[in-house]
């Protein structure tokens, strides 16, 4: 068989192949450029949400320096129920840096809130854990504390020893040694091994 032949013979069958799945082939195109359109839709409609609730931000540290607590209020526990993985937990942060919510069982609920944000790495969890313990221990909770900090402490954590620690400073200034010791030595415990 020569070149042109075989040539022939290829062409000739690539056309009948078309013709045969030109339906399939036309609806695999259809379907992907659909699953492409969606797929820029979404990450444009996320970065649109991404800008807006770093304006509101912004607009809500603005009214933090110009003393308005209560319009800066209602944007930041705002911004922390939108459940961003970057901006809710400093929103909640300067909600406390600020005094802006006194009432301290406002302030948990919105730390569990942002606990529960699926967005968020399980060490920057464990770092928003040890944050909620440390304004814990500033209100003396202690229950909550050590359900707080036992979580981090029993995992392998890069947090662990600062969770220790932090309990074990806490119990110490509570006067309760025991308690104390009993967390000193996990800590001396991961530190021989």
């Amino acid at each position: 068989m020569s070149n042109e032949a075989i040539k022939k013979n290829f062409l000739d069958q690539a056309g009948f192949f078309l013709k045969k799945k030109f339906k399939i082939i036309i609806i695999l195109l259809i379907v992907g450029f659909i699953c492409f359109s969606g797929f820029l839709f979404y990450k444009n409609l996320s970065e649109k949400k991404n800008i807006k609730i770093s304006e509101q931000y912004t607009q809500a540290s603005i009214l933090v320096m110009q003393k308005k607590i209560k319009e800066s209020k209602i944007l930041l526990v705002s911004i922390v129920n939108k459940d961003h993985k970057f901006y809710s937990p400093l929103a909640l942060y300067l909600i406390i840096d600020n005094n802006i919510e006194s009432d301290t069982s406002k302030i948990i609920n919105l730390f569990n809130r942002i606990l529960k944000n699926k967005l968020i790495d399980q060490e920057n969890l464990n770092l928003i854990k040890i944050k909620k313990a440390i304004y814990l221990i500033n209100i003396d909770k202690e229950k909550l504390i050590v359900e707080t900090l036992n979580p981090i402490i029993n995992s392998n954590s890069v947090w662990k020893n600062t969770a220790i620690n932090l309990i074990t400073e806490y119990f110490l200034s509570k006067n309760q040694g025991i308690k104390a010791q009993e967390y000193f030595k996990l800590l001396n415990k991961k530190s021989k091994k």
